[in-house]
């Protein structure tokens, strides 16, 4: 299968970090990285510009070894 984005957001109370997770399915997300919440539906006020945006600072594939602001969501688990 083949893998899509998915959107995704990292609350940490005050506030949320958005980012993208290519992945075969939400499960998988859900499973390797349960502090994230994976986004069924796009936020009304997050236009496409700002969703581009997201995606080209914080992309990340489900298979590649964490890193960046992804690893320090995984100390926290």
């Amino acid at each position: 299968m083949e893998k899509k984005p998915f959107l995704v957001v990292y609350d940490y109370g005050s506030g949320g970090v958005w980012a993208v997770i290519f992945a075969v399915t939400r499960e998988q997300i859900a499973l390797k990285y349960p502090r994230l919440q994976v986004i069924e539906v796009r936020p009304l006020w997050m236009t496409d510009v700002e969703y581009n945006q997201i995606a080209s600072k914080l992309s990340f594939d489900i298979d590649d070894q964490p890193h960046g602001w992804l690893l320090s969501v995984i100390k926290e688990q």
